[in-house]
């Protein structure tokens, strides 16, 4: 699993109007995707993220890429060019 990738279709889902995630959206761990949200979160790339039980939540209506976020995946335009959306996310994250 990609990182980088996995963080990339977080940002990309979201700024998408996807707002409402979870590991089983990226076929991942639980951890993976704790580990990601995090990141996001605490680089400035993520807003809007609850934490409970020891967990960060993207829950509908909170979440929100801030201008860190945005330039992120402009920065990232590289990775824009294979991504291809929701229903294929677990096939990308493999490559």
């Amino acid at each position: 699993m990609n990182k980088k990738k996995l963080r990339y279709a977080i940002l990309k889902e979201i700024d998408n109007g996807n707002k409402a995630l979870t590991e089983e959206n990226f076929a991942v761990t639980a951890d993976q995707f704790d580990e990601a949200i995090r990141f996001l979160n605490r680089e400035n790339y993520l807003g809007g993220v609850f934490y409970a039980d020891d967990r960060p939540w993207l829950i509908e209506g909170t979440a929100y890429l801030t201008e860190d976020g945005e330039s992120y995946l402009e920065e990232n335009s590289s990775l824009a060019k294979t991504y291809k959306g929701l229903k294929e996310i677990r096939d990308w994250l493999k490559l």
